[in-house]
């Protein structure tokens, strides 16, 4: 993983923290000229094998991530497939979208790119859990919340009671 790469997109990120979920993927679907949704799961994800998914259309971007978890577990979901979006990780070209739950509602033909892995330890998953930690930890709030003048504001209480 290369740190001085992921410590530069950081300090190029044009936004004061603490933002909201909501106000990162507006700059972000700004940056890269598409739609960015934000998808729960709508099906029971066992603990054990949590996890996000990122779809790449050619007009926006899905990120799958699951309600149950707290508002932290959510932040640090969505923004570890933000981390592959930021890193530029390409999914495959060469994949077969089949009628799944990881599937349900999508047109198979819309698809462009999907995070495909055949294992979490690879060198993308460690860059992007990395950079997805720390875009995690300059967020507050719940992904829904769109005040992110409120959480500034209190970040500021919490710096004078340090």
């Amino acid at each position: 993983m290369d740190e001085s790469r992921v410590r530069g997109i950081l300090d190029n990120i044009p936004l004061t923290p603490p933002w909201t979920v909501r106000e990162f993927l507006g700059w972000l679907s700004e940056r890269v000229g598409k739609t960015i949704v934000l998808d729960p799961w709508r099906m029971h994800v066992p603990a054990a094998t949590r996890c996000g998914a990122l779809w790449v259309l050619d007009d926006r971007m899905i990120i799958k991530f699951d309600p149950n978890r707290s508002s932290r577990g959510q932040r640090q979901e969505i923004m570890h497939e933000v981390g592959h979006v930021l890193l530029d990780h390409r999914g495959s070209s060469t994949y077969e979208v089949s009628e799944s739950l990881l599937t349900e509602g999508l047109d198979p033909t819309w698809v462009r790119e999907i995070m495909l892995r055949s294992s979490f330890d690879t060198d993308a998953e460690a860059a992007a859990e990395w950079l997805g930690t720390h875009l995690a930890g300059l967020s507050r709030g719940r992904p829904d919340d769109t005040d992110g003048a409120a959480h500034r504001a209190a970040s500021l209480f919490e710096l004078m009671r340090r």
